[in-house]
């Protein structure tokens, strides 16, 4: 209810949506959950790790008691690999986490550069508009507290969310910045437990 009211709403078809925060925040587990409850209703969700196993997602899923018939999850970071997945079997939903962690294996520069990041998302974006199905890139944010990579994505995409807290206390917020199907004036508060 609290993610579905900061998106103004719920999840749009063949939306892309940027969530940015600290590294340990949360950002990982409120997409699993996410994913969870969508596969729960019946759709089919990937979840794409660049940064953790599939055993540390686990671990995670089991404690978030987030398992379904419905919910794929892999570790890949080659975004031609990512697409062919895409293009063998429908998904409802889709969640790639981290978008720093995505290569194209044609682009000369490293994983995390800008320009990586720019073909990726681009790539993303192509993908979300053409199938219908809604995308979550997650970030990370810089020393300012702005979501890393080029400044361009924030146009690319249709939302830009930010997962805020002292890691120290159990609340998080989460508010837009950027919505192109809602309000930016709401934010949803989580309890991590």
């Amino acid at each position: 209810t609290e993610f579905d009211r900061v998106l103004g709403g719920g999840i749009v078809d063949g939306s892309l949506i940027r969530m940015g925060g600290d590294p340990g925040i949360g950002k990982s587990t409120l997409k699993l959950q996410v994913l969870a409850t969508l596969s729960k209703s019946k759709k089919k969700c990937l979840y794409v790790s660049g940064e953790e196993s599939i055993l540390q997602l686990s671990m995670r899923g089991k404690r978030l008691d987030s398992g379904s018939d419905s919910l794929f999850i892999v570790a890949e970071t080659d975004l031609d690999s990512i697409l062919s997945m895409v293009e063998k079997q429908h998904y409802d939903a889709m969640v790639i986490d981290s978008i720093q962690t995505v290569f194209h294996p044609d682009v000369s520069s490293t994983p995390g550069s800008v320009t990586q990041i720019r073909e990726a998302s681009m790539q993303f974006m192509r993908l979300a508009k053409t199938t219908g199905i809604p995308i979550f890139l997650v970030g990370h944010v810089t020393k300012v507290g702005a979501i890393a990579g080029p400044r361009i994505m924030e146009h690319m995409v249709d939302t830009v969310l930010y997962f805020e807290g002292d890691k120290s206390h159990i609340f998080r917020i989460l508010r837009a910045v950027k919505n192109r199907f809602g309000s930016t004036n709401e934010i949803g508060v989580f309890e991590m437990r």
